[in-house]
């Protein structure tokens, strides 16, 4: 089984996230997602996606920061789910691969947004907002 992660920055107003225009792999070309990527060995999902965060947006984020709110099983992958508030200035996050990033407004989420953000995004907020959940599974 795969194992992925996929994370939510925040700005300090919680009212902007930090999100990738994805240009791999194909089923994501074109779309918008969240930070992450695949989980390397040696790695658990926290050390993953504070190394993911860091490559996709020149964000170093510490581990002690990341709240892990659920998971997606799919196609017998498992995608981890995190989130984070940065206190930063935005302008801090950079690209730095091949795929642009940009900070966007959570109430208006493009178009091309991966279907799922459209629920995911506000989760983790929430989460964020202090409302506590013991265990969240997605199952597609």
């Amino acid at each position: 089984m795969s194992a992925y992660t996929l994370g939510f920055v925040f700005d300090s107003s919680q009212e902007k996230v930090l999100l990738v225009h994805k240009q791999r792999p194909a089923w994501q070309a074109g779309k918008v997602n969240g930070i992450g990527g695949k989980v390397e060995l040696g790695e658990t999902p926290h050390t993953g996606i504070v190394r993911e965060c860091q490559e996709e947006t020149a964000l170093y984020i510490p581990e002690s920061a990341w709240k892990h709110f659920g998971v997606i099983q799919e196609n017998g992958a498992t995608i981890e789910l995190f989130t984070t508030v940065y206190d930063g200035p935005l302008e801090a996050a950079t690209q730095t691969d091949h795929e642009e990033i940009s900070w966007l407004s959570c109430n208006e989420l493009p178009r091309n947004v991966i279907a799922n953000l459209h629920y995911l995004v506000p989760m983790a907020r929430e989460i964020l907002r202090g409302h506590q959940v013991k265990a969240i599974t997605i199952r597609y």
